[in-house]
């Protein structure tokens, strides 16, 4: 239960805020068929999580289980100072214009690629007994933390304080990534 349940809290709660949030908020603006924009990044999601998922499934097999831990607190480390740095919008009209799914796909494609979300799955992969589970979790995480901006648009960002759950949630990761890191290293 562990292998789905934690990356699934985990990249839900790494998307509150993030670029990719505000990526599908833009699109979903940009497309008036928020079902077709959410199918779109639904397909890029599962294709970045699962390769996540495998490819730390693979370090069990290159590092021991100390280091694989604290890999996963590199993870959460990168994910907590990264809710700290500023970023700039998107540009979704910078894409192609294919339609809302493949606009969606190919944008989200890009903008997820060595996102902290990616980091974080590809750490639970390495410590997980069964990588597709872990990459279940992860997709619907980010799906879940994505759908509210597609449902609501630009509306969220004037509702909703996203910066500051961007950094509390940092905060979180850092602390979580402080415990793990003092696990592995068997400081107390």
């Amino acid at each position: 239960m562990d292998d789905l349940f934690l990356p699934l809290m985990a990249a839900a709660l790494a998307e509150w805020g993030d670029k990719t949030q505000i990526l599908a908020m833009l699109l979903a603006a940009r497309f008036p068929r928020p079902l077709l924009v959410f199918l779109g990044i639904g397909a890029a999601v599962i294709a970045h999580m699962s390769l996540a998922a495998f490819g730390g499934s693979l370090l069990t097999t290159i590092i021991t289980p100390d280091a694989i831990q604290l890999f996963l607190a590199l993870g959460f480390l990168f994910a907590g100072v990264a809710a700290f740095l500023p970023f700039a919008d998107p540009d979704v009209d910078g894409y192609w214009n294919i339609g809302a799914v493949f606009t969606s796909f190919f944008a989200f494609l890009a903008a997820e690629f060595g996102d902290k979300t990616q980091f974080i799955t590809a750490g639970f992969g390495a410590t997980s007994a069964s990588w597709p589970f872990t990459a279940t979790g992860a997709t619907l995480g980010v799906l879940i933390g994505i759908a509210p901006a597609i449902l609501l648009g630009t509306a969220l960002r004037d509702r909703v304080p996203l910066t500051l759950i961007r950094r509390s949630i940092g905060g979180l990761f850092l602390f979580i990534s402080s415990i793990l890191a003092i696990n592995a290293l068997s400081l107390i």
